[in-house]
This record gives structure tokens, sequence and C-alpha cells, in this order.
């Protein structure tokens, strides 16, 4: 909250301020904070991936839970997105007439 206001903590701003908004406001910090804690993590993950990946795998839980497909799989995906994306094309959209 002193970040975000620029207040220090015995300010009467943040002193009078409801209880139920301090709560909020200290539980989205929180979450920011695991947020930043979790992005340095996967960074870590990362930089170590390059000199030793088996590591990696054994600190994630990665032990060949990894799908994989052919080249006529992929293809075959790849057909039916095109052919989704060609009758959305196809569909005309109603526009919403506006009273006034």
């Amino acid at each position: 909250m002193v970040k975000t206001f620029q207040k220090l903590p015995d300010d009467e701003f943040i002193a009078d301020m409801n209880q139920f908004t301090k709560m909020w406001m200290f539980y989205n910090w929180l979450e920011d904070q695991r947020d930043d804690v979790e992005l340095v993590k996967n960074h870590a993950y990362l930089l170590g991936s390059f000199w030793n990946p088996e590591a990696v795998k054994k600190l994630t839980g990665e032990s060949g839970q990894q799908y994989s497909s052919t080249d006529e799989e992929f293809e075959q995906s790849l057909e039916i997105v095109k052919q989704d994306n060609q009758q959305e094309k196809g569909k005309k959209r109603r526009r919403r007439k506006i009273k006034g």
C-alpha cells in the first residue's frame, strides 16, 4: 500500500482506510509477490536447462509426460483449423441496431 499510494504506513489515509479494503489490497500484493517468485523460479529452470536438462526435468517432475505427434497428425490438425476459419469467414454477423 505504501508503494501504491506513495504514503507512509502511519499516514492518516492508510490508518483510516476500511479494514476490508486493507485486507483486499494486502492479498493482492501477496499474490503479486507470488507471481514474481514464480517468474524468477521459471527463469532459473530455463537457464538451468541449458547446463543440466536432466536435473531440471527431475525438479519439475517431467518424466516422459510429453505429447508427440507425427507430421500427418499435425497436418490433419492444421486442416481442421483451416476449415473452421473458413466457416467463420462465411458467416455474416448481424449488427446490433441502436435506437436513437
